[in-house]
């Protein structure tokens, strides 16, 4: 994770680790949309920082979604922020200000 810490706002190598994570992820998931957010997203990451991501997915609430999330996204220190579809639509304005500045990770950009 180390070579991790000195990426910057565009999210460099722990971003490229986290989207091929990500695409696993959505084999298991119907992901609406993933942002890593945070002090890695916006360059202040130390050592000790967590990999905060936000994951939003269809459906209802998978009991399993934290422990598949980090088995199958499988990045050091990852953090993710889970929440179905309906959930983020209530937090939206929560959501919006904790992922503002963040790395879109799904859906791919082209």
């Amino acid at each position: 994770l180390n070579h991790f810490v000195e990426e910057r706002q565009s999210g460099g190598r722990i971003a490229e680790a986290l989207r091929d994570g990500i695409a696993r992820l959505a084999r298991e998931f119907p992901l609406v949309r993933a942002v890593l957010f945070g002090s890695h997203a916006s360059g202040r990451a130390t050592v000790a920082s967590d990999v905060d991501v936000l994951i939003v997915y269809r459906g209802d609430r998978r009991p399993d979604d934290y422990a598949l999330a980090k088995r199958i996204v499988a990045v050091p220190r990852l953090e993710p922020h889970l929440y179905t579809e309906a959930e983020s639509a209530r937090l939206a304005l929560t959501l919006e200000r904790m992922t503002r500045g963040g790395v879109a990770l799904f859906p791919p950009t082209t």
